[in-house]
């Protein structure tokens, strides 16, 4: 798959918008589940702004914000990062596998099983 260039400054903004989040969805409204088209583009459109970068896409944000989810695995499941995007665990395997078998130990695993 595709890599997406990820802005330098998207990573340090996008852990700032997420300390100021009460909860774990990136984009919602107040007392919402699911943000309308007109609030998600003036959100976005105030993200953009404040962070200097026009060419910031929606997509280079959600990419950012999946592969750090990936990095975190085991602790949040690969069943958790599909609902935070919306999407589901099959996408997230397909697109981010590498992320996940780099953070893979078998060796470690095994070893930590047998001396349980």
């Amino acid at each position: 798959m595709h890599e997406v260039p990820i802005p330098s400054n998207v990573l340090p903004f996008l852990q700032e918008y997420c300390r100021c989040l009460n909860r774990s969805r990136l984009f919602c409204t107040a007392g919402k589940d699911i943000m309308t088209k007109s609030s998600y583009i003036k959100l976005w459109a105030g993200i953009r702004q404040k962070m200097e970068s026009p060419d910031l896409t929606a997509h280079i944000f959600r990419h950012n914000y999946c592969t750090n989810l990936c990095y975190q695995i085991p602790t949040v499941s690969i069943k958790k990062i599909a609902e935070l995007l919306g999407d589901n665990e099959k996408m997230v395997i397909e697109v981010y596998n590498h992320i996940i078998l780099d953070k893979e130990d078998a060796q470690k695993a095994v070893e930590l099983a047998l001396n349980a």
